[in-house]
């Protein structure tokens, strides 16, 4: 069942405010609010991005690369931190998705030189042209039939822009490192570069320096002394992983080793790796191995950690930022690099972005909102409930744009910091809708789903797990908060008298008054109402403009909260609750029909009531509004619609005090008018005639007949004629509709 919950929030970071240089010496404490480390990660992407976007996501448009699907790559990479170069075999293992395919195209930037492509041992005809290796194999391959593609290359990989991977330093010490996302796995090594293709399993070799030590994914299969002053490192990925989240980092690594216990036994432990600047091995040893709590209260809350045959493991590397590469990430030397919540941050991408990708740019909150979350989980589990409110609340997103994101060509807006944070409450949001047991059902068994594990998914995949396990239509929510735009502002008041019986009622009022899309937004409301030493919490389901609520109290309430558990993203404000009125629509009525509705309004002072007006248009012909009781009432001798304006009038504080409502309702015209015995509509002398005729004389009867009844008393006689002669003649009531049959 939906919980009715919400929240008021306040705080904006601009995406392009920066950490503090404090905060980022290294060696020092990271001081960064979560929204700043957030938009300290997203600008700086974008930044280094922007320059070379351009060029590898033009060519990414335009050529089909559906035909084929990445089983295996094999990475063969000798680096020259000298020369600053590569050169390199990367073999593909791919399988047709369509029957007769012999044309597969790799993404490869320009910048590096195609030597020769192979298939099965042979050679085979390639063009390397506009960001892609154009390959044509030499037989045609059956709907999921097996085919491979190797290709040796070398080169000086781009500079400037994001540098994917990246010749650096530290301490003089040569850094090689990469960082891929979103498309720049290619500009170091040949790959069907979209976060939507996982190969199976991948082998990285590694060549370096053997004064240096190379960092990858996966299990250290092997390191061999070449015997030249090089060594190569084998590291191998048995879990299926998509291009941005391969990597590698090389350097004069410091390393040490804790354990995550996931069991009983002895055996029951994987080892987590940290590979530091040997200058700063003493800041890791305090900072770092907080992973291992960090790993176990994930796997209690979401389900195992997701690649426990291999590792987890933290590297340093050029970048300012960090990276959630899979089985290990990557972080910056600066202080923000040994925070708490960044080493939250990047570890939980391994079950939300790294085990479950999304499965384009389009849906990336999936990753990073997912993962800004877990910290503030991580935030409840050290310091409660309080903590994670406030560690929300420090998230807080009122800037423009949506969740997801519509030109995913634009670095800005893949890595903004609605992404980020706003995603995050969309999370936060959804648990408040859902309760705490149902939404981390959801996440588990999101985690667990055969279509998403180890695999990928979009929006509307995570939201039909939600509705599955909650048994809740949940469209409405994800529309307005990741197709939608900005936030929901209100206005709200409250009104509180006793009710004649010992409670008290309480009248609440709540505007929508934000501008944007949507301009209604659909979401269940908590108040909290104080009174002397008792409280109670309720909670309303509020899904337009304008609306109100009547709630009864066993005391009177002397505070009242909106949302005092923050669980809506929105802007909030107090208002006085002055005149309201609560009736917000009018039944319905029929002509020559007796019709009665009241109009109810509050918010006056005590002892005077409220009296009410018609401030314009018109009641219908034969109706009446008692200005002392709100009573509308009569015999509707007019038909249509009806648009009305009232106006109540009372006292707020002893100053005078209106309020309106416009209301519309219809009057449905009748088949006859009563007394009308000729047919004609208009009640005069020819239908006195008529009747008199019929009743003494002895006249044919009038059709319908019922029209002769004019009194209502199921009968024809003289008393109609008495009724009806009244009303002609001397003004008396208007007749009633007939009941004789």
């Amino acid at each position: 069942m939906l919980r009715r919950i919400l929240v008021t929030v306040s705080i904006v970071f601009a995406l392009s405010l920066p950490v503090s240089a404090a905060s980022r010496d290294a060696g020092g404490v990271d001081t960064s609010s979560p929204s700043q480390r957030h938009a300290w990660e997203g600008a700086a992407k974008a930044n280094a991005l922007a320059p070379r976007l351009a060029a590898v996501s033009r060519t990414a448009l335009v050529v089909d690369q559906g035909g084929f699907d990445a089983v295996h790559y094999d990475l063969d990479l000798t680096i020259d931190e000298t020369a600053h170069e590569i050169a390199g075999r990367v073999a593909l293992r791919a399988r047709a998705r369509v029957a007769g395919f012999d044309a597969p195209s790799l993404n490869l930037t320009d910048s590096l030189i195609v030597d020769s492509v192979f298939s099965f041992g042979r050679s085979v005809t390639w063009l390397h042209a506009d960001g892609f290796v154009y390959v044509t194999l030499d037989s045609l391959y059956g709907l999921a039939e097996e085919f491979d593609v190797t290709v040796y290359y070398h080169g000086h990989p781009p500079t400037g822009g994001f540098q994917a991977l990246a010749f650096g330093s530290h301490n003089g010490t040569p850094v090689i490192s990469s960082l891929s996302e979103p498309y720049y796995a290619q500009s170091w090594w040949p790959c069907k570069d979209t976060p939507s293709d996982k190969a199976d399993s991948a082998d990285m070799r590694v060549t370096v320096n053997s004064a240096f030590y190379a960092v990858s994914n996966g299990t250290l299969r092997d390191s061999t002394d070449n015997g030249d002053g090089t060594t190569t490192y084998w590291w191998h990925e048995e879990y299926p992983i998509t291009t941005y989240l391969i990597s590698v980092a090389v350097t004069d690594y410091a390393r040490f080793d804790r354990w995550y216990h996931y069991g009983p036994g002895d055996a029951d432990s994987m080892p987590v790796r940290f590979y530091t600047y040997p200058e700063l091995l003493s800041t890791a040893e305090t900072a770092w191995p907080i992973a291992v709590d960090q790993i176990d209260f994930f796997a209690e809350t979401f389900g195992e950690y997701p690649f426990l045959s291999e590792k987890y493991g933290i590297a340093h590397f050029t970048w300012g930022g960090a990276m959630e590469h899979q089985t290990v990430s990557s972080h910056t030397a600066s202080s923000f690099g040994f925070s708490t919540y960044l080493i939250a941050h990047e570890l939980s991408h391994q079950w939300w972005g790294d085990m479950i990708t999304c499965r384009d740019w389009h849906h990336i909150w999936l990753n990073e909102g997912f993962a800004s979350y877990a910290e503030a989980l991580w935030a409840e589990h050290i310091g409660g409930f309080s903590s994670y409110k406030s560690y929300m609340t420090s998230m807080t997103y009122l800037g423009s744009g949506r969740i997801y994101i519509d030109d995913t060509t634009s670095l800005w807006n893949i890595f903004s910091l609605r992404v980020y944070d706003k995603g995050a409450w969309v999370l936060h949001m959804l648990r408040g809708v859902l309760g705490d047991a149902t939404f981390f059902d959801v996440l588990r068994t999101y985690y667990g789903h055969p279509d998403h594990q180890y695999k990928d998914a979009v929006t509307e995949d995570f939201r039909d797990i939600a509705e599955a396990v909650s048994g809740v239509d949940l469209d409405w929510f994800f529309e307005q908060w990741i197709y939608g735009y900005y936030y929901p502002d209100y206005t709200w008041s409250w009104f509180a008298e006793p009710d004649g019986s010992g409670a008290w009622a309480v009248y609440l009022h709540v505007e929508q008054t934000q501008s944007t899309d949507p301009q209604v937004f659909q979401m269940p409301l908590e108040f909290s109402l104080l009174g002397d030493k008792v409280a109670d919490t309720t909670w309303v389901w509020n899904a337009a403009r304008r609306t109100d609520y009547t709630l009864t109290l066993p005391f009177e309430p002397g505070t009242v909260r909106f949302d005092p558990n923050n669980w809506v993203l929105d802007a909030a404000s107090l208002t006085t609750y002055g005149i309201r009125f609560l009736t917000d629509s009018l039944v319905d009525g029929d002509q020559f029909i007796a019709y009665d509705d009241t109009l109810v309004a509050k918010g006056s002072d005590p002892g005077v009531p409220c009296t009410y007006h018609v401030a314009g248009g018109a009641l219908p012909d034969g109706l009446a509004l008692d200005d002392l009781t709100g009573v509308i009432s009569g015999i509707p001798t007019s038909s249509g619609t009806f648009e009305v304006q009232f106006r109540a009038d009372g006292e707020v504080d002893g100053l005078p005090v209106s309020g309106y409502r416009s209301l519309s309702f219809q009057i449905t015209a009748g088949a006859y008018v009563p007394g009308d015995l000729i047919g004609d509509r208009v009640l005069d002398v020819l239908d006195v005639v008529a009747l008199v005729d019929y009743v003494f004389r002895g006249a044919d009867p009038p059709s319908p007949f019922n029209a002769a009844d004019t009194n209502g008393d199921c009968k024809v006689d003289v008393l109609d004629v008495v009724t009806l002669v009244n009303h002609v003649f001397r003004g008396g009531s208007f007749p009633l509709l007939g009941c004789v049959e």
